[in-house]
């Protein structure tokens, strides 16, 4: 069963103003770099009328996974990550998609970005998948808490892009 992942994020700034920022591919590319991640590239930066498809890659150092996962995964394991964002009414939505390479490991899910009194809120949905027998859900525990610690680190580069 897929272990859901669930991380709310709160701006001092609207919704328009965080998106404008994931319109800038250097602000993509710097987010990458702040993370602290391995070989961190924008693979992709594709604008479309509405929205904007983001397409990034980054390795982790398999020196932080647990020694089980990393026995499993030959050197440091890259993800890609695709987000599709569109204008929705007064705020904007991404369908997302990670994958680890060389893995059968997954998240999957939405984002929404919306105005929250003077400020905005993005609310991240999705769940880890890893369909092995045995150790797929423990796996699934570790990608999801990854994942939460890597949102954690764009949200603070966010807010002080934000501030300035």
């Amino acid at each position: 069963m897929p272990t859901p992942l669930k991380v709310t994020q709160q701006y001092d700034a609207p919704a328009a103003e965080v998106f404008a920022l994931y319109n800038d591919r250097d602000f993509i590319q710097g987010r990458l770099d702040d993370s602290g991640a391995l070989d961190p590239k924008v693979q992709a930066f594709e604008p479309t009328e509405d929205g904007v498809t983001i397409v990034t890659r980054q390795a982790i150092p398999a020196s932080v996974l647990p020694s089980m996962v990393a026995s499993m995964i030959q050197g440091d394991p890259a993800t890609e990550r695709t987000e599709t964002w569109k204008a929705d009414g007064e705020g904007y939505t991404a369908d997302f998609l990670l994958t680890v390479k060389g893995a059968p490991a997954t998240i999957k899910g939405t984002m929404s970005l919306v105005n929250a009194g003077p400020g905005s809120t993005l609310t991240v949905v999705g769940t880890a998948a890893v369909p092995i027998p045995l150790f797929g859900s423990k796996i699934e525990g570790v990608i999801a808490k990854q994942i939460t610690e890597l949102l954690a680190m764009e949200e603070t580069y966010t807010r002080a892009r934000l501030a300035g």
